[in-house]
């Protein structure tokens, strides 16, 4: 079901979500109190408490960590980004650093109820304590929902982090209308979420973390199962990334390892098509052979900065990839780049039963640069395959993972001695 609800009066915005959403949008547009803490280090970086929701009756702060570049001002504000970490993970001041050297302001959120400290001061995010404002902790995959919504672990994740957005939103030294959101494994799966429910946002980036999550085959399917069924259905409807995503026309960079151990490409990128949607050329994949599941690999992918600044920046885009097509044994993808595409290379998997452990066969493609193409002849029928296209900066672009389409050519020698039999 849906209801229509109006979640910004003044620009009077409207949109269509989920009835089961719990809360109204509304109240998380109106910047919440906010408490700064006292710190010894990194200074540009400041740390602070903001009110979060009423947990069994108690108040709720979380702990974030923001700084804005030293060059913005009231006069001439700059972009922001929301920043979302995964499970086990805090507010890392070093993640808001990274942003602040782009040009960006950056707020960082602990979702766990905790606070990094040494000697009571914010100096140390490898030790943390659960403070005593803290909300819910996340209790495995929605472990926590036999519990009323309220008290369940995402509903307050989900709100700290739009209560994030208003707060960096708040600053004068912030355009309010350039604020985008990432988030890494967890943290993925909360931008995929908010990024159909948040219409102030203008550009969102899920890195490994998707929707799908109660299919088979990953640690979040096994934690749907473990749900009687009734409770699947209605924790896949109020939790799923995949209830809210068509929602989204904000321009998405889904970025993902071609074997993530946690979110395999069969999911992810089912929930890059259905937000992609109506919405064919604003949102882009980008799929890496190698890249491992941390932060560190996470913060390191230029791609993500430069999708950033080609939405509020006037940076130069990753290559488009506007169309492609399966012609017999070619594949053809037509793309648009302003930079010169450098490189294609055609992945090719022959066995999808498990796409954590596939082994993806590279093969070189031929570009043309004259009518923008890359062109490749497939290997042998049967299998599942992706295109990757690198312009001169390092920045790739992927197309959907494709099923070959062609049928198995029969031997006319095995068919006579079937019919022999």
């Amino acid at each position: 079901m849906r209801k229509k609800i109006i979640i910004n009066r003044k620009k009077g915005v409207t949109c269509f979500i989920p009835i089961m959403l719990p809360w109204e949008m509304e109240k998380l547009y109106r910047l919440p109190a906010v408490y700064p803490l006292q710190q010894d280090q990194n200074p540009e970086v400041k740390a602070i408490f903001y009110q979060g929701l009423p947990y069994r009756g108690k108040e709720t702060r979380v702990f974030a960590c923001y700084g804005v570049p030293r060059s913005a001002s009231a006069g001439e504000p700059v972009p922001a980004v929301v920043l979302v970490h995964g499970g086990a993970g805090t507010a890392y001041p070093e993640w808001v650093q990274r942003w602040m050297e782009r040009g960006y302001a950056a707020i960082a959120m602990d979702l766990e109820g905790q606070l990094p400290l040494q000697e009571s001061r914010f100096v140390n995010v490898d030790q943390c304590t659960v403070h005593p404002w803290s909300g819910p902790v996340k209790q495995g995959v929605f472990a926590d929902y036999q519990l009323p919504v309220e008290d369940q672990w995402m509903y307050h994740a989900v709100a700290a982090v739009i209560l994030a957005h208003t707060v960096i939103g708040s600053l004068p030294e912030v355009d309010s209308s350039k604020v985008g959101l990432t988030g890494i494994s967890w943290g993925g799966i909360i931008t995929s979420l908010v990024a159909g429910i948040d219409r102030r946002l203008c550009f969102a980036m899920p890195v490994y973390g998707c929707g799908f999550l109660y299919e088979p085959g990953t640690l979040y399917g096994r934690g749907f199962a473990a749900m009687p069924p009734a409770d699947a259905e209605r924790i896949r409807k109020l939790w799923d990334p995949s209830s809210y995503l068509t929602n989204s026309a904000l321009p998405m960079l889904w970025l993902n390892s071609s074997n993530d151990t946690h979110f395999p490409l069969a999911i992810f990128d089912k929930s890059f098509a259905l937000q992609q949607g109506g919405h064919t050329q604003k949102s882009m994949m980008s799929l890496h052979c190698g890249l491992n599941h941390s932060y560190a690999d996470a913060w390191t992918c230029q791609k993500l900065y430069a999708f950033a600044d080609s939405i509020v920046k006037d940076g130069p885009s990753l290559i488009q990839v506007l169309e492609y097509e399966q012609r017999g044994d070619w594949l053809v993808v037509r793309y648009a780049s302003l930079l010169p595409v450098v490189q294609a290379v055609l992945y090719w998997c022959e066995d999808e039963v498990d796409w954590r452990n596939a082994s993806w066969e590279a093969y070189a493609v031929c570009l043309s640069q004259e009518d923008h193409c890359a062109r490749v002849s497939l290997p042998q029928a049967r299998g599942k395959f992706f295109m990757n296209l690198t312009n001169d900066r390092g920045w790739i672009t992927s197309t959907r993972v494709l099923s070959d389409n062609r049928e198995i050519k029969i031997q006319y020698a095995e068919i006579r001695r079937t019919d022999q039999t």
